[in-house]
């Protein structure tokens, strides 16, 4: 090839090609050649492939430590970098010292650090959790004795807990009762679910002598909704339809059968829609209906055999309401009691009113009839009520607005008045 270019070129053009092969060998033996780098005629250059080298070598290092930490052991071909970011001469042979210079400086970052945990450690974290070496499990145990014990209470029984359900349930009826929510007097006595029931219903008979409590069944529930309809009570106790929170019905609700008392509880409300009407078959004698708050009735109506008795334990107030009865109607508020518009059926015996406070408007008492009333504080001059709005005093019985006796034109208005006809009208204190 040479002789070729100097036929062509001349003598002139034969060095170099001669100087381009002769670079090309060198370089690649130098390839060739295991552990010969090549070296660089610039110091900046050393300087950068020094740093490099050293990086290289820490890596390196890292790697093999992260390799002999599943086994805990160093190889024997495990190395280490050099501190003194010198790197190996590329013939062999000893090491040749980088020069750094002001204008090119190349911080080295910190080595990164490898880690691994020894067996002996991950075994000493290996606790079981009730074996409390640890603190924090400790702590935990500590916790765990403030927590309630999950085992049943003695005395628990799985039969009676399914049975306490429905007192915890809703029911919606429509002319029937669910088995599920019947129970007997001795299955709700110191029974806790049905406190807000039994409660009400110890604290009726004790100021009420012709209302004595007697044995009963009942159908209890959280929350009871009677919808229109006829409703079998058959028995020979009384019957006890209880909720211990809100009790409602609307339209014509009846009872029929063979028991002598129907008493509907409120534990916290009752409520009756509009045009409602309770109603008892002529064989049962007695209704009562208790609610524990306040209770208002607007036009319904309310209907029994024999004695019909409306509570609240707070106010009760009555608009526009029929009462149907033979012996008595007794309407009682612990708090204040209020009667506009009422209508009692004819040949109803006696009328009782019970109240901190009772104000009456458009209220005609039957001829007949005995009346008597009690306020915190009785009657004026132990006799006589108040007449007027403008005259109505709490604790007292208030004839604010149209009151009469046997008939709407013996008006009660002044004492001249109740003296003529409130002969059968009866005011006193509280005992």
């Amino acid at each position: 090839m040479i002789i070729l270019w100097k036929k062509l070129f001349g003598s002139t053009c034969t060095l170099l090609p001669a100087t381009i092969l002769s670079l090309t060998f060198s370089s690649f033996a130098q390839d060739l050649a295991p552990g010969n780098k090549p070296t660089s005629d610039l110091t900046n250059s050393k300087s950068e492939k020094s740093d490099e080298s050293e990086s290289n070598s820490r890596e390196d290092g890292s790697s093999d430590k992260e390799e002999g930490s599943g086994d805990n052991e160093q190889t024997a071909d495990s190395t280490t970098s050099s501190p003194d970011g010198s790197e190996q001469n590329p013939s062999g042979g000893g090491n040749v010292s980088t020069e750094k210079t002001s204008a090119s400086v190349v911080s080295t970052p910190p080595p990164s650090l490898s880690f691994a945990v020894p067996d002996v450690a991950g075994k000493a974290f290996d606790v079981k959790r009730d074996s409390g070496t640890l603190e924090d499990l400790d702590e935990l145990s500590r916790v765990e004795d403030l927590l309630p014990d999950s085992t049943p209470p003695s005395g628990f029984s799985e039969e009676t807990f399914n049975r306490d359900i429905p007192l915890l349930s809703n029911h919606m009826l429509f002319g029937a009762f669910p088995a599920s929510a019947r129970f007997e007097q001795s299955e709700l006595d110191g029974n806790n679910l049905a406190l807000e029931v039994t409660s009400v219903l110890d604290h009726l008979s004790p100021s009420v002598a012709m209302f004595p409590l007697f044995p009963y069944s009942s159908v209890v529930g959280r929350n009871l909704s009677l919808a229109e309809g006829t409703y079998k009570v058959d028995g020979e106790n009384a019957f006890l339809l209880g909720a211990s929170s809100d009790l409602s019905y609307s339209g014509e609700v009846s009872f029929s059968g063979s028991t002598s008392r129907v008493v509907l509880i409120g534990g916290s409300t009752v409520s009756v829609d509009p045009g409602s009407k309770i109603d008892l078959d002529v064989a049962l004698s007695d209704l009562v209906v208790v609610s524990r708050s306040d209770w208002s009735v607007s036009d319904a109506a309310f209907a029994a055999g024999s004695k019909l008795y409306l509570r609240s334990l707070s106010d009760l107030s009555l608009k526009n309401i029929d009462f149907s009865a033979t012996d008595l109607v007794r309407l009682e508020a612990l708090m204040d009691l209020s009667l506009d518009s009422a209508r009692f059926s004819a040949g109803l015996q006696e009328i009782q009113m019970r109240a901190t406070t009772i104000d009456l408007i458009n209220v005609d008492f039957p001829a007949s009839s005995v009346v008597e009333m009690h306020a915190m504080k009785g009657g004026l001059d132990s006799r006589y009520p108040t007449f007027g709005v403008a005259n109505r005093s709490y604790g007292r019985v208030n004839f604010l607005r149209n009151i009469s006796y046997g008939g709407k034109s013996n008006l009660i208005q002044d004492r001249s008045s109740f003296d003529l006809h409130g002969t059968n009208i009866k005011i006193f204190k509280h005992p």
